[in-house]
Order: C-alpha cells, then structure tokens, then sequence
C-alpha cells in the first residue's frame, strides 16, 4: 500500500487563489517526479512559497537537457504557458528513431499531448479534452497525454 501525504509551504494558496502543495508518495515527492519526467515544469513561483524551487529548477535542467516528456518539442515550453503549435511543427525525423529516456524507462510522456490543464481565474484546475466546448478558447498552462495524467496533476474534468 503507498502512503500519500502532503505539506505546505508557507501559504496555502498562492496570489490567485491556487491551492499550493508538496505531495508526497511514500517517501519520494511526486512535484519531482513530474519534473524528472518532463511532465511539469517549474512556474509561477512567488515568494515566499520558494522553499524547493531551487531544487526543483535543477531537476527541471535536467530534465530539459535529456529532452524528456515536454522538453523533447522544441519551442513547446515557454515562459508564458504551453504552444500547442510546436508539436505540429516537429518533422517525422524527430518523432520516431531514439527514445528520450534509456532503453526499459518509461518518460511517462506522448509526443503529442492533446489535453490542455487551464487554472481557471476562480482558482480551479480544470483539463479540457479535444471536442469540448471550451477546448478551442482554452489557454493552455499544461498540456497531457491522457486524463489520467491530468488528473494526477490536480485537474478535474471540464463539464462541459
């Protein structure tokens, strides 16, 4: 059985309202394993919740350097948010050949995540699917391979 814990910082939100947390598996942290496998990156950081930010930034160069999860599309991560229109722009070169983990590890990540985590001015997390109604207007904040992942990251399932 794994064991989930969590702890705060020093607030409990950050300025918009966004429920800031450090998440525990067991005795690994699960805000670095998003990082180790290039599903998250570090953003939105405001002090003074920067008690692991300088940690999780060398894990994120890292991650960046062996080009994992969503740094294996170039010009995909920005400082702003995500662009979905650098996935389009990778050629089948880039696509296919080497994996970007060594060979038996799993990245944990698609080459072409479709599911778009938006943090809603209201404070929510909410992922929106391709064919939802809102998945068009949506900005991006991270992108998903599956609504699992999302999921994972804290995102709840736009109802609409």
């Amino acid at each position: 059985m794994k064991v989930c814990s969590s702890l705060m910082d020093v607030s409990e939100r950050d300025k918009y309202g966004r429920l800031l947390a450090y998440l525990w598996v067991d005795d690994r942290m699960f805000n670095e394993m998003l990082l180790e496998r290039g599903l998250a990156r570090v953003a939105y950081v405001y002090p003074p919740n920067i008690k692991h930010v300088d940690r999780f930034r060398g894990i994120q160069k890292e991650a960046q350097q062996q080009g994992i999860g969503i740094w294996s599309i170039e010009d995909y991560a920005r400082e702003d948010g995500f662009n979905p229109e650098a996935v389009a722009t990778i050629d089948s070169a880039q696509a296919s050949s080497e994996p970007a983990v060594p060979s038996g590890e799993s990245s944990g990540a698609c080459s072409e995540p479709t599911i778009k985590g938006n943090h809603s001015s209201s404070g929510e997390w909410i992922y929106h699917v391709p064919g939802g109604q809102f998945y068009d207007k949506t900005q991006a904040e991270e992108m998903f391979c599956t609504e699992e992942e999302a999921e994972a990251a804290g995102y709840r399932k736009s109802k609409r």
